[in-house]
């Protein structure tokens, strides 16, 4: 008896060492169990740099705020925040997800475009990693039940604030100039649908590659356009609708050489509200400053500003300018993450890790808002800042112009 209960005990210890030896590696694992290990795919060059310069410093920033309220919580365990450069580039991010991967990484914070977002989604989706980009907005990309996750919402209501005032603006025919990628052609379709609506009209896209250094041909098909519509309608119901990142401050400078370009407003998209590269280039500056050129962009939440405020000074202190609002979604979400990955215990599956992040987001409130999250995974609510150019004894300043409340459908003048 003593034979056959020995042999039975060596059986499930075989059994045990077998199936740990066969565990799934697809899991999200801990290294250690100190150490929480999360990535961030940032575009710190390419043409998206000025916002992945803003996110970068506050997620540098967040680092810091985690690393203390750990020492001050006696929370004995360290975040490891590993930041990589994606060159606002699709193949790269691919190529740096799939690096954290083999590292182990399972929770990233970006990327930024959703063209990067589109390229790494599949891989992303069969490899079990959490993904919770802070800027991605295409319409396209607000699927259920994916690993997706994004901190601001879909670009559906982008379209309608800046339907509303274009409407307001008496503005008749919007000639888009746009990025051809998946965020520029979605946008554009949002637009156009809610513009309709006004009995707006929108004339196809001169639209431009990802990447493209000479805009010459590109502006004399805009020119051309423009100049066919003052035909038929008087300057102030004409306007040119710029879907860029920071290639606009070169479409920009280059405008200026086009006589019926001139002649109209424009107006722009979140992917360029905000950047940097216009303010160094005194030209395109001139330009924005002359021609209106107001960009929606997802707005904070007014109740937060004893939050957002702070962190806002303590990133234009570093950077030297104003942070665009991607700045704050990602800083949000690395703490969301944090939070995840604590309450999730050793060893989660991806369906555990997803059900407490919605969770978590759902309940958590820092400086961008309110995080709750739509069964897309996408955010939830919000409104819609507008930005433009201006001009004071300092020099050129992007400044917040108006506000889009997403509830009520109004549209608020703060600056003219």
């Amino acid at each position: 008896m003593k034979t056959i209960r020995f042999l039975l005990l060596c059986s499930i210890l075989t059994f045990l060492v077998f199936s740990c030896s066969k565990k799934d590696t697809t899991r999200y694992e801990r290294i250690t169990a100190k150490e929480i290990r999360i990535g961030a795919m940032l575009p710190l060059t390419g043409d998206a740099y000025s916002s992945g310069e803003c996110s970068e410093t506050a997620l540098d920033l967040a680092l810091q705020d985690i690393t203390r309220y750990f020492e001050s919580a006696g929370i004995d365990e360290t975040l490891v925040l590993d930041i990589v450069d994606t060159r606002t580039d699709t193949a790269e991010a691919l190529k740096q997800l799939k690096s954290f991967y083999q590292k182990g990484v399972r929770l990233i914070v970006g990327p930024y475009s959703s063209a990067e977002l589109t390229h790494i989604k599949s891989f992303a989706d069969t490899h079990e990693m959490l993904i919770v980009s802070p800027s991605s907005v295409a319409v396209s990309l607000a699927l259920p039940d994916d690993n997706i996750f994004r901190f601001v919402s879909p670009d559906v209501i982008q379209g309608k604030a800046m339907s509303k005032m274009l409407s307001e603006d008496k503005i008749r025919v919007i000639v888009p100039i746009i990025r051809n990628d998946l965020w520029g052609n979605d946008l554009v379709a949002a637009t156009s649908a809610d513009f309709a609506k006004t009995d707006g009209q929108v004339l196809p896209a001169v639209k431009f590659t990802p990447g493209t250094v000479d805009f010459s041909d590109v502006m004399e098909q805009l020119d051309t356009a423009v100049a066919v519509e003052l035909e038929h309608h008087n300057p102030n119901e004409v306007a040119v609708y710029l879907l860029s990142f920071a290639e606009g401050a070169t479409i920009i400078a280059e405008a200026k050489k086009y006589t019926h370009l001139n002649n109209v407003y424009w107006y722009g998209g979140s992917g360029f509200a905000q950047n940097g590269s216009i303010l160094n280039d005194t030209t395109a500056a001139l330009f924005a400053y002359s021609h209106g050129l107001p960009c929606p962009a997802f707005g904070l939440d007014d109740a937060a500003i004893d939050k957002w405020q702070p962190l806002k000074e303590r990133i234009e202190s570093r950077i030297g300018r104003n942070p665009d609002v991607y700045s704050f979604t990602a800083y949000d979400a690395l703490w969301v993450l944090v939070r995840t990955y604590r309450a999730a215990g050793d060893d989660p599956s991806m369906a555990t890790l997803k059900y407490i992040f919605v969770n978590e987001a759902d309940n958590y409130f820092g400086v961008s808002g309110n995080t709750l999250l739509d069964l897309n995974g996408d955010r939830a609510v919000g409104n819609y800042d507008f930005w433009a150019v201006k001009s004071d004894s300092t020099g050129y300043r992007w400044k917040n112009v108006a506000r889009y409340n997403s509830l009520s459908g109004t549209l608020t003048r703060l600056f003219k």
